[in-house]
């Protein structure tokens, strides 16, 4: 009988950790997924996996401050298909985060006010407006004046305000690190921040991040950052590698001019 048991684990970032055992002795298919605030996707990384038996799975970036439930669906193994569901969890988180969605531990803490100079806090204007775009084609019907559209679907939010202020220049330099490192991040914020119903966990692409000195002429030490980016899907890593063998090209091509003659200039390697 398959078991699943889940622990909250308190870090850089603050996570989640997930134990599965009595999957029988042989290799399991498996996808691990998530549900918070009635949304269910699949952990990042954890959609068919194998396992032997038993396993243990870090879930890096888990919904902070609501109670999530973890299944386990296993599509093939040596007991058969099954779901099995742990407790619900809840990580006790006192800040929000800003990730690295590809290197975990490149995490920034966020409050949503300053208690203290160390704090990279959430600026007064961020997350005030979500908007949420649809693609909308007009077309013009002669003889009417009432053009006809066509719609697609409405969406993720766009423009993301999650722009920051920093007094810290430790905290301001692990910022720079992790947006210079990556235009692909995860925002999760806190769930007492706003009423706009903020999603749990949110993927950003954030093609332009501006750094603002306010004071620092004058001897201040405040930094202003300017965040906005559409949410998008979270990134899946798959590797998709062509292999053409001698044999293959030869099928294909059956005289040497015309492998010749399907390459550019100089570009005689597969000759």
């Amino acid at each position: 009988m398959v078991t699943v048991t889940v622990d909250a684990l308190m870090g850089t970032p603050d996570s989640a950790g997930v134990t599965i055992t009595g999957l029988g002795v042989g290799e399991s298919l498996l996808t691990v997924w998530r549900t918070a605030d009635g949304i269910r996707k699949p952990v990042q990384g954890e959609r068919r996996i194998v396992m032997n038996d038993a396993g243990y799975v870090v879930d890096h970036f888990p919904p902070l401050g609501r109670n999530v439930t973890y299944e386990v669906e296993v599509l093939s193994g040596p007991l058969g298909p099954s779901r099995t569901t742990a407790a619900p969890v809840l990580v006790p988180s006192v800040t929000g985060w800003l990730s690295d969605a590809l290197v975990p531990q490149n995490s920034v803490p966020l409050v949503g006010a300053p208690w203290s100079n160390r704090d990279i806090y959430l600026r007064g204007e961020a997350m005030a407006e979500l908007e949420f775009q649809a693609d909308i084609s007009m077309y013009k019907v002669m003889g009417s004046n009432e053009p006809m559209a066509l719609f697609g679907e409405r969406m993720a939010a766009n423009s993301v305000d999650t722009s920051v202020g920093i007094r810290s220049a430790e905290q301001n330099a692990k910022l720079h690190d992790l947006l210079r490192s990556t235009a692909q991040l995860v925002f999760r914020p806190l769930p007492e921040w706003g009423d706009l119903g903020l999603d749990g966990v949110m993927y950003l692409a954030n093609a332009t991040a501006t750094r603002m000195d306010v004071n620092k002429r004058m001897g201040g030490e405040l930094t202003w950052w300017e965040l906005k980016s559409p949410q998008v899907a979270a990134p899946a890593i798959r590797v998709l590698t062509g292999t053409f063998t001698y044999g293959d090209v030869e099928i294909m091509m059956s005289t040497y001019q015309q492998k010749q003659d399907s390459w550019p200039a100089r570009r005689t390697w597969m000759t």
